[in-house]
């Protein structure tokens, strides 16, 4: 029996795989960002025999039909993120780690999306803020920077 899923939000159609589900639940259950390789350490928990490639090839799958998202760090790292509803990243400049940044008054966000879409000569309503990363010190490395 093959079972079709349906992602309606993404109009792709996936067949199931016990492996991507795992895959999804990994990345969904983590706020860290998840690289390929650190998906495929908690994978191979639970499936030994998993590849690499079944995992690089499945997170790309689901990145593709929008149940997760791609993004590659200042770095170049390819991480993953399964929180789909609007919001940005900062990232530290000494530890590489991502952090969501949700942000509670999106009329800062909208004045920067107007400013830009003027500069660029689009419209405001056709521009996006799409996987804007912040960069800075994150609080535990600032923390440590004190004590140094």
């Amino acid at each position: 029996m093959i079972i079709i899923i349906n992602y309606a939000m993404s109009g792709v159609f996936m067949r199931y795989s016990k492996q991507r589900n795992l895959i999804l639940d990994i990345v969904a259950s983590t706020d860290v960002h998840p690289t390929v390789e650190w998906v495929y350490e908690r994978a191979k928990r639970i499936l030994p025999s998993i590849g690499i490639a079944t995992v690089y090839r499945n997170l790309n799958t689901l990145a593709d039909a929008g149940q997760i998202r791609k993004m590659i760090g200042s770095d170049g790292v390819v991480r993953f993120d399964a929180v789909m509803k609007e919001h940005y990243h900062m990232q530290c400049r000494r530890c590489g780690r991502l952090f969501d940044l949700s942000v509670e008054d999106q009329t800062a966000f909208d004045q920067f999306k107007t400013i830009a879409s003027q500069a660029f000569g689009i419209e405001p309503k056709e521009a996006d803020l799409a996987d804007t990363l912040f960069y800075g010190c994150c609080p535990y490395c600032a923390e440590k920077k004190k004590e140094e």
